[in-house]
């Protein structure tokens, strides 16, 4: 697999509890790829910064393995 949904990714690390949490956070602004505003179909691939304001906090975080189950 090279690359997902950012969505389905901010999930499977466990960021947000649910998916549909992940969803809303990218449907508010909350979550930037690269520097750029991503919608939950955003794709991320290996090497990808991922900022997220998620528990009251801004987390950035690189992309080194591109997941889709919770681990």
């Amino acid at each position: 697999m090279e690359s997902t949904r950012v969505d389905k990714w901010l999930w499977a690390v466990r960021l947000f509890p649910t998916r549909t949490a992940a969803t809303d956070a990218c449907g508010g602004g909350h979550v930037r790829v690269n520097g750029a505003p991503a919608k939950a179909a955003t794709t991320v691939r290996i090497g990808d910064r991922v900022t997220a304001h998620a528990g009251g906090r801004e987390r950035v975080l690189e992309v080194v393995t591109v997941i889709d189950k919770r681990v």
